[in-house]
C-alpha cells in the first residue's frame, strides 16, 4: 500500500447501514454433531461453491452496489474467501439429514421450504457487513417463499479465539455448538475468522409454521 491508497481509504465516503439496534432472538438449543458437518465438507468438497466478495448476476442492483463499496474498501478474494455448501447436487438434502428433521421440527420449519448453507471460513477470512437479499433462496424457491421465510444462524464448530459473528450492534462469541440466533431481514450482520482454526457455521432459510 502506498500513501495515496491509504489516503483514499481514509477519505472514501460510504454511508453506514441505516438501522435500529435490535435485541438478539435466541433460538432453542439443539443437539448438533460437529464432526458430521466437518466430515461432510471433505466428502462433498467438489460440490462446494468457492466464493468471495464480488458482484453477481443474480444479486439485485442494490446488493451489487453494496458489494462495489466493499470492493472499493479492499474486500476481495484475499480476505473473504469461503466454501459454501447446499446449493449444488443433493447437498441441501444431505445437510437437512445431518441437521436432523427433529431439529427442524423444534424450529417449526417446513422441511420442503428449507435451504441449508454450510459456510466454511478459513483463518484470515470473513464475510463483510451486508444485508441478506436471499437471492440464492429465491432462485431455488420463490420470492413468495422468501417473504414468509426466516433466516437462522447456527455455529456448528466450537468457538475459538478470533471467531465472532455480529448481528446489528450485538457481537457474538464464546458460543457452543447448538446455539442459534435469528437474523431478522433488513438487519446488517457479518462473520469473521481471524483465529487459527477453521470455522463452520450454518445459515438456514425456511418458512415456519405455528
Amino acid at each position: 500500500m502506498n500513501k495515496e491508497e491509504y489516503q483514499y481509504l481514509l477519505n472514501y465516503n460510504v454511508s453506514h447501514y441505516e438501522h435500529e439496534a435490535v435485541d438478539l432472538i435466541k433460538l432453542p438449543f439443539l443437539n448438533l454433531d460437529s464432526e458430521l458437518f466437518i466430515d461432510f465438507t471433505e466428502d462433498y468438497f467438489d460440490l462446494a461453491d468457492q466464493d468471495w466478495e464480488r458482484q453477481k448476476d443474480h444479486y439485485p442492483e442494490e446488493g451489487n452496489m453494496r458489494v462495489r463499496h466493499n470492493m472499493n474498501l479492499l474486500y476481495g478474494r484475499h480476505n473473504t474467501f469461503l466454501l459454501k455448501y447446499g446449493n449444488n447436487g443433493d447437498t441441501n438434502e444431505r445437510l437437512k439429514e445431518i441437521f436432523g428433521y427433529g431439529n427442524l421440527a423444534k424450529l417449526k420449519l417446513l422441511p420442503d421450504t428449507v435451504l441449508m448453507r454450510l459456510i466454511v471460513k478459513v483463518p484470515g477470512h470473513g464475510i463483510a457487513i451486508h444485508l441478506d437479499d436471499a437471492s440464492t433462496y429465491i432462485q431455488k424457491f420463490s420470492l413468495a417463499h422468501k417473504e414468509k421465510a426466516k433466516r437462522l444462524w447456527f455455529p456448528v464448530s466450537q468457538w475459538e479465539d478470533g471467531h465472532f459473528f455480529q448481528i446489528s450492534d450485538k457481537v457474538l462469541s464464546h458460543w457452543q455448538v447448538g446455539d442459534g440466533y435469528e437474523i431478522p431481514w433488513g438487519i446488517p450482520h457479518l462473520g469473521v475468522n481471524f483465529g487459527l482454526k477453521t470455522q463452520f457455521t450454518l445459515n438456514i432459510t425456511g418458512v415456519t409454521y405455528g
